[in-house]
């Protein structure tokens, strides 16, 4: 089994990169924009005018599939633009590490491609605002094509080191929240890159996007929501796969079995035999996972500032 990534982007992945010239005009906006594509290719063109007109330090389109681009008829239109295409099959998580590699702006902006992106998504005041909260990310409340809200506030609990999240549509401003929906948010560049960025061994998106958030909050970072800072869908939303498998299993150890005392982390030893009940795995498979696992939480050991049962026990009182 590969080593659980602990530094950002561990993880090469095959690519082509075009386009990116440099701009002479004076950015408004002090941040980049990272666009994630699935395929959408009935909003592409509008979005990248969209994103091209704002006034970007940088934008980044990246792609998984090589398929959906025509090289020279975008790196025409947007030269400013940077290109990226995976030539490998990659989750999510791992081409927005990829992404965030080539930024240099303390900030970015995560958009999908089929949302309904305009021009006067973000102002250079409401930027500042974002900026100004100081945190690892800045979720958005976002709606439906239809303009009904979506749950965008995620509440941890737990039973018997069993993870619940429940979720809400009411939300204040600057309200916590366990993780922002489907990636999309306001992020600190250097926060993600100190916290590792995505695991690119966890191959499902939901799991990554729930690792990273979690391990932000344990590290002592903090993720917030905006009541001025929204997102549209423009067509139907896929519900994410959470289903419990191999990338549960990671996130689990990880996130949840990590106990922190007298300044620092571990997992017990004696966790093991839990671990294995909820494994489907042979016994020395799981036992290489586990041993895994508690090699990378002593590396960082002195990067927890708690665990999950203080995170879950204390949520919401500050």
């Amino acid at each position: 089994m590969s080593t659980i990534p602990s530094i950002f982007n561990d993880r090469q992945i095959n690519c082509v990169i075009f386009g990116g010239r440099h701009s002479e005009r004076e950015p408004l906006l002090k941040a980049s924009a990272i666009l994630l594509n699935s395929g959408n290719k009935l909003l592409r063109m509008q979005n990248l005018q969209a994103l091209s007109a704002r006034g970007f330090e940088k934008v980044i389109s990246i792609e998984s599939d090589a398929k959906n681009y025509n090289v020279e008829e975008f790196s025409q239109e947007f030269p400013q633009i940077k290109f990226i295409i995976s030539l490998e099959r990659a989750a999510d998580g791992d081409l927005i590490n990829l992404a965030v590699s080539e930024i240099s702006s303390e900030r970015f902006l995560l958009l999908r491609d089929s949302l309904n992106i305009p021009s006067s998504l973000l102002s250079p005041q409401l930027c500042e605002r974002l900026a100004a909260k100081k945190v690892f990310c800045v979720a958005p409340r976002i709606f439906s094509r239809t303009g009904q809200a979506l749950p965008t506030q995620f509440v941890p609990s737990a039973k018997k080191s069993v993870l619940k999240i429940d979720s809400s549509v009411q939300i204040s401003d600057g309200m916590p929240t366990l993780y922002p929906y489907d990636f999309l948010g306001f992020y600190d560049t250097q926060k993600f890159k100190d916290l590792g960025g995505y695991d690119g061994n966890i191959k499902k998106s939901y799991w990554q996007n729930l690792d990273l958030a979690f391990r932000a909050w344990l590290w002592g970072e903090k993720i917030c929501l905006s009541t001025s800072f929204s997102m549209s869908y423009a067509g139907e939303i896929s519900a994410p796969d959470s289903t419990p498998d191999l990338a549960s299993l990671r996130f689990f150890l990880k996130n949840m079995a990590p106990v922190y005392k007298n300044e620092r982390a571990e997992i017990p030893a004696v966790k093991f035999w839990g671990y294995k009940l909820r494994s489907s795995c042979g016994f020395f498979e799981s036992l290489a996972q586990f041993a895994e696992a508690r090699s990378w939480v002593r590396q960082n050991r002195f990067r927890f500032k708690m665990d999950a049962f203080k995170l879950i026990s204390e949520w919401g009182r500050e």
